[in-house]
């Protein structure tokens, strides 16, 4: 297949497509894919952080190097028990 034939097809089948999750899924990857690189010397957004931003994310990453926190399953669990509580 050439490239217009490949960009025909997948237009096909992104118009058939009717789970909006898997639609912004697949708009996610083209807008990460379409990115322009970055400029060597370009600022990483870490240099745009405050002092007191970069020193509380050293410490979360810290206490959780130390095991400390709640696996990410575990806290959707307990939001996802929390919010049908609310419902």
């Amino acid at each position: 297949m050439d490239i217009r034939a490949d960009k025909l097809w997948l237009i096909e089948q992104i118009t058939k497509i009717t789970d909006e999750r898997l639609l912004q899924t697949l708009k996610s990857l083209m807008e990460f894919a379409t990115q322009q690189p970055k400029e060597v010397g370009e600022a990483d957004f870490w240099d745009e952080l405050s002092e007191a931003q970069k020193r509380r994310i050293e410490l979360s990453i810290k206490q959780l190097d130390e095991g400390e926190g709640i696996p990410h399953e575990a806290a959707m669990t307990e939001f996802r028990a929390k919010l049908r509580k609310a419902k």
